[in-house]
């Protein structure tokens, strides 16, 4: 039998629904991760709202102790934080107990992009000559065009679409939405599905939904991936292969090209500027990687071959380097 919720954290949740927006999906991760913060409360014999800055950190370390990764805790702490800290706005508790509650530290895995040759030879790898060729070009075209996530990138409808501007909104997470600018080849491709291909896959249903499947409903999320890794096999690519890598190859040829860290921001949708930073770590080690192939590294590296091969006079006293204070 589930756990009654406690009036506050029922306020806190109906906060995080009518003043931010959030998913049903998110808002069950919120509830879940302080339904152990109750579990732990009643263990002690507490109120939520009595708890201490003690008792939390006695949680934390509780919660630790249960076998968690270490992304996973951070979560639920953020969680603890955030409830907490709407608790306190609200006045209906005179102190912040997770004031100061820090969250582990976590080694964020930098994402794998695809270089500029691999997403040329996966989109030219698609064959379009059938309609649902045409429309896996026009799919994955736009998805590298734009960063989109695969979930909004399902959720476009042809209103949606500028031909005249060569935009398009995207209804990101939260209900906040994005104005996106569209390249010209992804137009092109769009054009061509939308007159060619859709009709044909649509089977005289009527809906607004751009991207549709072979029975002509709309493609869900399997259904993108299972056609990304598809393509991406025909186009030997061996590394496993999903949507939101080509999210991240879009971000990483951004920076790469020199556009400004905010730009990428606004464009993938991020709420904060921290999240977007990880790309230009992937961006740095590829730089770094290019200019080992640079003309005059590589003279360098020849001219100093040449010196360490050259004889020495007998006058010549042999090389020490400075002592280093």
């Amino acid at each position: 039998m589930t756990a009654p919720i406690p009036p506050v954290v029922q306020a806190f949740l109906e906060s995080l629904l009518t003043e931010q927006g959030l998913s049903p999906r998110t808002l069950e991760a919120y509830q879940r991760d302080l339904s152990l913060l109750t579990a732990f409360a009643d263990s002690i014999h507490k109120p939520l709202d009595q708890l201490t800055e003690s008792d939390l950190v006695a949680f934390a370390g509780w919660a630790g102790s249960r076998g968690y990764r270490i992304s996973t805790l951070a979560r639920i702490l953020s969680a603890v934080r955030s409830f907490y800290r709407f608790l306190f706005i609200r006045r209906w508790i005179e102190q912040n107990p997770a004031a100061f509650l820090e969250l582990p530290r976590r080694d964020r895995k930098l994402p794998p992009v695809l270089s500029t040759e691999e997403v040329v030879a996966l989109l030219e790898s698609i064959p379009t000559h059938t309609p649902l060729g045409i429309r896996d070009r026009a799919l994955f075209e736009l998805l590298y065009a734009t960063g989109m996530r695969v979930s909004e990138l399902i959720g476009i409808t042809i209103d949606d679409i500028d031909f005249e501007t060569a935009t398009l909104m995207c209804h990101g997470k939260g209900g906040k939405y994005r104005r996106l600018p569209i390249g010209q080849v992804a137009l092109t491709w769009l054009r061509r599905y939308i007159s060619e291909s859709r009709p044909i896959l649509l089977h005289r249903r009527r809906h607004q939904f751009l991207f549709v499947n072979r029975l002509g409903k709309p493609l869900s999320r399997v259904g993108v991936w299972k056609r990304l890794k598809y393509h991406a096999r025909m186009a030997g690519i061996e590394t496993r292969m999903f949507p939101h890598r080509l999210r991240h190859t879009f971000a990483t040829h951004l920076l790469e090209g020199g556009a400004d860290l905010r730009v990428v921001q606004t464009l993938l949708g991020h709420a904060s500027l921290q999240t977007t930073e990880m790309y230009t770590h992937v961006a740095v080690d590829r730089l770094r990687q290019a200019t080992r192939q640079h003309p005059l590294r590589r003279m360098i590296r020849r001219k100093s071959h040449e010196v360490d091969t050259l004889p020495q006079s007998a006058e010549d006293p042999p090389y020490r380097p400075p002592n280093e204070d």
